[in-house]
């Protein structure tokens, strides 16, 4: 449980970064949420694989390990993206029929990164865990 905590922190700084990359690109440039997502989603995850590695898995990288991580990354990042897609495209529907302000109604993207990225943090852990296992100690 411990391992996962400190996993926890660094996903957490991790997807500061990522969040305020795809907030500037959504919101700032007009990137759709499915773009904004593939491409701040890879600050986060290369931050936390930096990161992580040797402060939670005590882990010294190779490059074929983060090549596979990476790979790991584009699946699960694309799968993301879609789910990400949906739950802002339903979002939208549900705010535009309110009184909320436009800038709130036009939010969608944002509220569905903030609910995709639990069951993303959860599986990125148990993908990190089972890579790290073969890697040697630092």
């Amino acid at each position: 449980m411990n391992q996962f905590l400190r996993f926890l922190v660094l996903s957490g700084l991790g997807w500061l970064c990522d969040f305020a990359t795809f907030a500037l690109l959504s919101q700032g440039f007009g990137m759709s949420p499915f773009a904004a997502n593939v491409v701040s989603s890879y600050v986060g995850v290369t931050f936390v694989w930096f990161t992580s590695l040797k402060t939670v898995f005590y882990r010294s990288g190779s490059r074929q390990a983060l090549a596979m991580y990476w790979t790991y990354q584009l699946v699960s990042i694309m799968a993301y993206s879609q789910l990400l897609q949906a739950v802002a495209g339903a979002l939208a529907g549900m705010l535009a029929t309110t009184d909320l302000p436009v800038a709130l109604r036009s939010a969608g993207g944002l509220a569905a990164k903030i609910l995709v990225t639990p069951l993303n943090l959860i599986t990125n852990f148990l993908f990190m865990k089972f890579l790290t296992r073969s890697m040697r100690p630092r």
